[in-house]
């Protein structure tokens, strides 16, 4: 038989720690990568805001839920 596997449980204060590492560094990635399309043209601000192509998110499109079917009640 194989020997029960030892679960550890992580204080919240190290959790915590870990979630607001992992936050600064995605910051720093975004920030470069903002940063690298300014300098590239690829993205420019106009009135304050970030405009570009790269910027544009292609929305799914809206399916139509099915309609129901028809409730037929058989009478006998």
């Amino acid at each position: 038989m194989s020997s029960p596997l030892k679960i550890t449980e992580i204080p919240n204060d190290v959790f915590e720690r870990l979630l607001l590492e992992m936050g600064k560094r995605l910051q720093l990635a975004a920030a470069q990568s903002v940063r690298e399309k300014l300098a590239s043209g690829e993205i420019k601000i106009v009135d304050g805001r970030y405009v570009g192509e790269s910027l544009k998110v292609q929305r799914p499109l809206k399916v139509k839920p099915r309609p129901k079917k028809p409730d037929f009640k058989v009478y006998r």
